[in-house]
């Protein structure tokens, strides 16, 4: 039950807004490292085609994302939500937040969840991180997350992450599964069987 609600309070802590230097503090330091176990995405294909995303081996720390952009973009929204599965191994969502893309990408104040997944998803792109978005080829290369903050504990997780254009349509469905470690007490197993 305790690592239930240590995650509960650490997502509800991204809600709030925080000082820049104490945000940068909290996410440098990288205790925790994410395996992924499986990843899928599935685009409208309105709006994208050539989709392609693959975790990249031999460790499954990274992934890739890319396909081409149909139509132009004005506007976009994001849905985030996280899953953890629960003692009898089905996953139970946890945490969502809705955001309106464009404006995250504006507001240098966003909130610290929100400015995580901007950039890490900035990192390692072709992309402008700018609305509207432009039709044409984006892709994605080595993206990982390592900036956790060091108060999670070890646990499976589902994350889903949908981009959509409100009352229209959905316009891309990224879903990934995987394993957080916490690196002290994986550096500690190692350790014990080398």
């Amino acid at each position: 039950m305790w690592p239930l609600l240590w995650i509960t309070a650490f997502m509800a802590s991204f809600l709030q807004p925080q000082q820049p230097a104490a945000a940068a503090n909290v996410l440098t330091q990288n205790a925790y490292f994410v395996e992924m176990t499986r990843m899928d995405c599935v685009g409208n294909p309105t709006y994208f085609a050539n989709l392609n995303c693959k975790i990249l081996p031999p460790l499954n720390r990274t992934m890739e994302f890319s396909g081409e952009m149909v139509k132009s973009l004005p506007t976009l929204t994001g849905y985030l939500r996280v899953s953890l599965p629960n003692p009898k191994k089905v996953f139970t969502q946890i945490f969502d937040i809705t955001f309106d893309v464009c404006k995250a990408i504006r507001d240098r104040n966003r909130k610290l969840l929100i400015d995580f997944l901007a950039r890490t998803l900035a990192r390692n792109s072709n992309v402008v991180m700018r609305c509207p978005f432009p039709k044409g080829n984006y892709n994605w290369k080595n993206i990982s997350v390592n900036d956790l903050p060091p108060m999670l504990t070890e646990t499976e997780f589902m994350a889903n992450f949908d981009l959509f254009i409100p009352k229209v349509a959905v316009v891309l469905n990224v879903t990934l599964q995987g394993h957080l470690f916490d690196t002290a007490k994986e550096n500690a197993r190692r350790k014990k069987y080398l």
